[in-house]
């Protein structure tokens, strides 16, 4: 409880201190399921088994401000595409939210889900190697039409 807010702070400092940042990244694992029936998400990255990966983009549609939810969901689509082109099936869709989770503090803000509870640690890192690929991508430019 309270993880959104503590975390608030934190980003609104690091925003004031380093006012150049363009990418803030959350991340989580998807934690559907339950104690016994914990939920799964399967991909391959280089012949072995990875989790996939969900990008979340929350909106103004709770009707708290969050002037550049449309920009954060642009560049979840385009961080999506670079993903899917670097590795096919390591993407789940992205997520629309009516939350702001804090994307509302600046343009590039997304909530990275790797995983979900019943994906091992192995399986996480392997699927953060092509989140980092398409990060690159996007900071060289590379395009996504």
């Amino acid at each position: 409880n309270g993880s959104y807010s503590h975390a608030r702070k934190s980003m609104e400092a690091y925003l004031e201190e380093y006012p150049s940042i363009q990418l803030v990244l959350d991340l989580h694992r998807d934690a559907s399921g339950d104690n016994s029936n914990q939920m799964v998400t399967e991909a391959t990255v280089d012949g072995a088994d990875s989790a996939q990966i969900m990008l979340v983009v929350g909106t103004d549609a709770s009707g708290l401000k969050h002037p550049d939810w449309e920009e954060n969901l642009s560049l979840a689509l385009k961080l999506h595409l670079q993903m899917e082109r670097i590795n096919p099936g390591i993407c789940r869709y992205v997520n629309l939210r009516s939350q702001r989770f804090n994307q509302d503090l600046c343009p590039g803000a997304l909530i990275v889900e790797v995983g979900a509870a019943g994906n091992s640690h192995e399986e996480a890192l392997r699927a953060t190697k092509v989140l980092a690929k398409g990060i690159l991508n996007l900071a060289k430019g590379s395009s996504v039409s």
